[in-house]
C-alpha cells in the first residue's frame, strides 16, 4: 500500500516567501506576459484560492516580489558601501551592483520597467536615490575638489553610465567583467576629465 503524501504546513510568512521566490522563478523562466495567478498556484503546488488568501491579484503580488526584491538591492548597496576606502571603491560598487541586478535571471529591472507594479516604490526610491545621492555627490566632490553642483552632475551622469552599460551587457552577452572594467574607466576618466577644467 503506498502512503500518502504528507504536505508540510509553512508558517504564514514562510508561505508568502514561497509563492514570492515560486513567482521569482516563474518570471525568469517564463517572462511577465504568461505569468498568472492559477499557474504560481500549480508551480507552488497550493491551490488557487490560498495564492488568494495571500495577495489580492497579480498586481498585489508582483508588488510584493519588486519591494522584496529592491529592499535586497538596497541593503545589498548600504552594506557594500560601508566598507568603501575610496571614490573608486563607491564607483566599483556601484558598477558591480547595477551589473548584478540587470543580469539574466533578476527580476528587479523587469519589475521596475512596469509603471503599474513600480508605482508602489515612488516614495522609497525617490528617497533612496536623494540619500544615495547625497552620498555620492559629497564623496566625488571630497575626492574630485569639485562644487556640488559639478558633482551632482558627474554622479547622475555615472549613474547613467553605469546603468546603461549593465543594460548593454546583459542584452548582447558581452563578458561581465570586461564590461564592468571598461564602465569603471569610462566613468573614473569622465570624472578626472571633469575635475581638470
Amino acid at each position: 500500500m503506498v502512503s500518502p503524501r504528507s504536505r508540510t504546513r509553512l508558517s504564514p510568512d514562510a508561505r508568502r516567501q514561497q509563492l514570492l521566490d515560486t513567482t521569482q522563478a516563474l518570471l525568469i523562466s517564463k517572462g511577465l506576459q504568461s505569468f498568472t495567478m492559477e499557474g504560481l498556484a500549480k508551480a507552488a503546488a497550493v491551490s488557487a484560492p490560498l495564492v488568494y488568501n495571500y495577495f489580492a491579484n497579480r498586481t498585489e503580488l508582483l508588488q510584493a516580489l519588486l519591494k522584496r526584491e529592491y529592499q535586497r538591492f538596497v541593503e545589498e548597496f548600504s552594506a557594500l558601501a560601508r566598507d568603501a576606502q575610496n571614490f573608486e571603491d563607491i564607483v566599483r560598487i556601484s558598477v558591480t551592483t547595477n551589473f548584478d541586478h540587470q543580469a539574466p535571471g533578476h527580476v528587479l529591472p523587469l519589475l521596475l520597467s512596469q509603471p503599474e507594479i513600480s508605482d508602489c516604490l515612488k516614495v522609497e526610491r525617490r528617497r533612496h536615490s536623494r540619500q544615495n545621492g547625497r552620498f555620492l555627490v559629497r564623496a566625488a566632490a571630497e575626492q574630485y575638489q569639485l562644487s556640488p553642483r559639478q558633482a551632482g552632475m558627474v554622479v547622475s551622469m555615472s549613474s547613467g553610465a553605469s546603468i546603461a552599460a549593465a543594460e548593454l551587457a546583459a542584452s548582447a552577452s558581452l563578458d561581465r567583467d570586461e564590461a564592468m572594467e571598461l564602465a569603471v574607466a569610462y566613468i573614473l576618466a569622465g570624472i578626472e576629465r571633469i575635475a581638470s577644467l
